[in-house]
């Protein structure tokens, strides 16, 4: 059934996209991917990075396709929950890699994968069932706890004031008393924060990690991979990494291009047991 409903949304080779503005755009397929190739990686990047960018691009919008279903207003958003993408013109480089890879799609059987991707992993990837919260085997192509010396450099440090923590737990009903402390209390397989130990004048209470990055913001905190301690009511986020770490990683993509690596050779690393299929 599933391999039915696939071939079907193949052959149709158009996604509607919902725009920022809440507005659809029916835009055929590989202008699509050439759209999200040149809003989520940078033309300088070597052919090969941009290549597996496109081949992820279009199965994460076919797999979306089959799974919103033929009278769906939209099959995919164009924003950074699903993919980014570019609304004006689009690069020479990503237009080329679409074309290069013209209706290729990882495939797990006869069907379009998960194909999710983020900006760094950090050195090591997360598996798709951990960071959301899928059924146990649903993604054995993303296992995750994967080193990835091709992307293990991406540091960054956070600081905010515990006051500031404070207010925003208070805002999302998570706390009324202001926050004295921070710690990791529970990691995942591959190292990233799962629960949070949030000390208050009140006592303390366990928060899923994923929670506390949703409600300071997806840009305040790049990942989930990070140490937390306070200093003179601060709270310092010392972490690697940017995004959810499923998937193929753009940063360590990029360094295995740089490294010789075809795209085909990038995408077996990054989903393992997936297989690129022509599919028109």
């Amino acid at each position: 059934m599933a391999a039915a409903l696939f071939s079907a949304a193949a052959r149709a080779e158009e996604i509607r996209v919902e725009l920022p503005d809440g507005r659809v755009e029916t835009v055929d397929l590989e202008e699509y991917v050439a759209k999200v190739v040149s809003a989520e990686v940078p033309s300088s990047w070597p052919l090969a990075a941009l290549e597996a960018q496109a081949v992820a691009a279009r199965t994460f919008a076919l797999a979306q396709k089959v799974a919103q279903g033929p009278l769906s207003r939209a099959h995919v958003r164009a924003s950074v929950l699903d993919q980014a993408y570019a609304q004006g013109g689009t690069s020479v480089q990503a237009r080329e890699a679409a074309r290069a890879t013209h209706g290729e799609v990882l495939t797990y059987g006869a069907a379009p994968i998960a194909a999710y991707f983020s900006a760094s992993c950090g050195g090591s990837s997360e598996a798709a069932e951990v960071a959301f919260h899928l059924a146990p085997g649903a993604t054995p192509y993303l296992a995750g706890a994967r080193e990835d010396d091709a992307d293990a450099g991406r540091r960054w440090t956070v600081r905010l004031p515990l006051a500031a923590i404070s207010a925003a737990l208070r805002k999302a009903g998570r706390i009324l008393a202001e926050v004295s402390g921070l710690s990791v209390v529970e990691r995942t397989a591959s190292g990233r924060a799962r629960e949070i130990l949030v000390g208050t004048s009140g006592g303390s209470r366990r928060l899923d990690a994923s929670e506390l990055r949703q409600i300071l913001g997806y840009g305040t905190l790049p990942s989930l991979l990070f140490d937390v301690s306070v200093q003179r009511g601060t709270a310092v986020f010392r972490g690697r990494g940017s995004g959810h770490g499923v998937g193929l990683c753009q940063w360590g993509a990029r360094s295995r291009a740089l490294r010789g690596s075809d795209y085909r050779a990038i995408l077996a690393h990054y989903y393992p047991g997936a297989e690129i299929r022509r599919m028109y």
